[in-house]
């Protein structure tokens, strides 16, 4: 099924997903309060449906406890590290990593090119270790969850993500900065909207997570309903039949998107939901 099939495919009179799959934050877990009841009610509803419903995080596997009970689905699939990495429950299914080589030409460029920017990495070999952030690097969470080491010692093996982040330059013009400089037959470039550039191994993108948990689940990518708010959804929104952004999302989220609802604080996903299967 070609691109335009499967999208208006999606748009057909009577038209129900047979999966869902959502951002978390800034989508589905509000950046202040967290997953609201009404979210939970929803999920608990599309389950007694029979339909899926999957989160796709930036997130990393370090993270996957956490995550798991923040937003429940405890056995079912989640997406995670901007599709690097996929769980069914507890146990890992799928996994693509930067070798360590690349990883090292990639940052060694950047840093050329940029100059004045910290880096960070995200280590494929060891889910429960830290982040490994160059010095002076503002990392937005708790700082446990990472160490701080000098610029040659941020790679040392296969990495599922490399952070980039500058003090002089606002996100997206970082963004641009570094797919000039990184492109993409060399690796993934996006942003989660949190501060800082995220290059994953080349071709990873949530799209290519969510494309491997619809296989395994035997669905189309026409009957895939899919929620976001950030550049790092893009993907996943162009693959997914019909796409919906919340109506604060990134100016290029909007425009990609083929349905808007409301905000996270303003339960857009649950509310869009309950409106199409007229709940």
């Amino acid at each position: 099924m070609t691109l335009a099939a499967h999208k208006a495919a999606a748009t057909r009179d009577g038209w129900l997903p047979k999966l869902i799959v959502s951002d978390l934050d800034g989508t589905l877990v509000s950046h202040y309060h967290g997953m609201s009841d009404g979210h939970r009610d929803m999920m608990e509803y599309l389950v007694h449906k029979g339909i899926p419903v999957v989160p796709a995080t930036g997130r990393g596997p370090r993270l996957l406890d956490l995550t798991r009970a923040e937003v429940g689905g405890g056995d079912g699939y989640l997406i995670m590290a901007q599709g690097a990495v996929v769980f069914e429950g507890h146990t890992l299914l799928h996994v693509d990593s930067m070798p360590y080589d690349d990883a090292l030409t990639i940052t060694d460029k950047v840093r050329g090119a940029l100059g004045e920017i910290r880096i960070g990495a995200e280590d494929a070999r060891d889910f429960g270790g830290p982040l490994r952030l160059q010095h002076g690097f503002q990392w937005p969470y708790s700082l446990d969850e990472a160490a701080y080491v000098d610029p040659a010692d941020v790679v040392i093996g296969d990495v599922l993500k490399i952070f980039v982040e500058s003090g002089v330059q606002d996100i997206d013009d970082l963004l641009q900065t570094v797919r000039t400089v990184i492109p993409p037959d060399t690796a993934s470039v996006t942003h989660s909207g949190i501060g800082f550039v995220e290059i994953s191994p080349v071709g990873v993108t949530k799209a290519t997570g969510l494309a491997f948990v619809a296989e395994r689940l035997g669905i189309d990518a026409a009957d895939v309903l899919c929620f976001g708010d950030m550049p790092n959804d893009i993907p996943m929104f162009e693959w997914a039949g019909r796409s919906v952004a919340m109506a604060n999302a990134h100016p290029d989220v909007l425009a990609v998107a083929d349905d808007v609802t409301g905000t996270c604080e303003e339960l857009g996903f649950s509310t869009y939901i309950k409106e199409l299967f007229n709940w």
